[in-house]
């Protein structure tokens, strides 16, 4: 009996109270509300200004992002464009305890002069090393609001007021490739993006800005994609940006042949996938890199999905298939093709509506919805 007030009282204060400086009812922080019994998903109306010294020397400090992840660019059976998105990052509760977590937090933002944006954030990041920031940590007696002062900077995507969505997805540093130069440059980026940015072009040309250099971002590339329809991979290698028309990115280079090039028998080979060793045993190699059998597994189903009398890389689906399609290339402790990981949450922006729907903790027998002025939908 007790679960069941307790259960009430929180759908109670969810539906009454604006989100912003509201407990949940289950001991939540003032400024953070929990949404799903599991302590995986929270809300927060973000009020201070993260543009402040304060702030960026901060983020400087402790920031760091390191995310795997799978997104695609569609259409619902409204002709709404939507992009799908699964958030990858095999978080542990500690060194000693393997067992995995995470701490996901709904944000919404409104800076003063930049547009009002909904996001969901990877809140460990914030600082990776403390106890509370992991599966119900806002929760527990002493948790304090300021541990997620960088919280617009985890970000991982989100949407704005014009329709534009980014994301994070990492690439693997090449042997010989220039590394990263700040850890958490490109969720920076992403931030500048989505309060700055109006489109897909706008987005484009705020990495030539100066704000953050092509190599301060380069472990990392973007998904961008807007209210008009348009979508594109942003990325940096070497200090040189490219733009590449995809419906589909996970975490290899597009602009950039990438396939395992060898010689035998005095010839040279591209191999994007092999199958078997030399001596021909089973030796599951994928060629492009991190995340290749992913983005094959979505391309094969958006397949069914093409318009072939519309625009190259037109599709169109009912949002469930959408969601079907994202589970399929969800990561878990048995999905270990390369490496174990754990999909954090899954969510569908609509870039029309400018809302966003996300899946906890793959955790698909629920989901929670809002707009980008940070209202939840039923």
């Amino acid at each position: 009996m007790k679960n069941y007030i307790l259960k009430a009282i929180v759908v109670l204060v969810l539906l009454f109270c604006p989100l912003s400086g509201c407990a949940s009812g289950n001991g939540s922080s003032d400024a953070v509300a929990r949404l799903d019994e599991e302590g995986y998903l929270y809300y927060m109306d973000y009020e201070k200004d993260y543009y402040s010294q304060e702030v960026m020397d901060a983020m400087r400090k402790i920031g760091y992002i390191d995310p795997g992840c799978s997104v695609f660019f569609t259409h619902n059976i409204d002709g709404e464009p939507i992009t799908c998105r699964n958030y990858d990052y095999p978080h542990r509760v500690s060194k000693e305890d393997r067992t995995l977590t995470g701490l996901n937090i709904v944000l919404h933002c409104k800076p003063e002069g930049k547009y009002e944006s909904i996001a969901v954030a990877d809140a460990v990041w914030c600082d990776e090393s403390n106890p509370l920031l992991q599966r119900g940590g806002p929760d527990l007696e002493g948790f304090d609001p300021g541990l997620l002062d960088i919280l617009p900077y985890q970000c991982m995507d989100g949407i704005n007021d014009k329709g534009l969505y980014v994301s994070i997805q990492r690439v693997d540093i090449k042997e010989g490739d220039q590394p990263s130069r700040f850890p958490a440059g490109s969720s920076m980026l992403l931030r500048h993006m989505l309060d700055d940015c109006a489109n897909v072009d706008e987005a484009v040309r705020k990495t030539e800005t100066g704000i953050l250099l092509p190599e301060d971002w380069q472990d990392c590339h973007f998904m961008v994609s807007d209210a008009a329809g348009r979508c594109v991979v942003i990325e940096s290698r070497n200090s040189e940006i490219s733009v590449i028309p995809s419906d589909i990115c996970t975490n290899f280079y597009l602009g950039s042949d990438d396939m395992e090039d060898y010689y035998r028998n005095g010839h040279l080979r591209e191999e994007a996938v092999k199958m078997t060793a030399e001596d021909l045993t089973t030796d599951y190699h994928y060629g492009y890199g991190h995340g290749y059998h992913r983005f094959v597994s979505i391309l094969s189903q958006l397949e069914r999905y093409r318009d072939t009398e519309k625009e190259e890389n037109y599709t169109i689906m009912p949002e469930s298939a959408a969601l079907v399609i994202l589970r399929s290339v969800a990561q878990n402790p048995y999905t270990n093709a390369s490496g174990i990981s754990m999909t954090q949450y899954s969510a569908i922006y609509n870039n029309e509506k400018k809302t966003v729907e996300v899946w906890p903790f793959q955790n698909y027998s629920e989901s929670f919805v809002f707009d980008v002025t940070g209202k939840r939908k039923d």
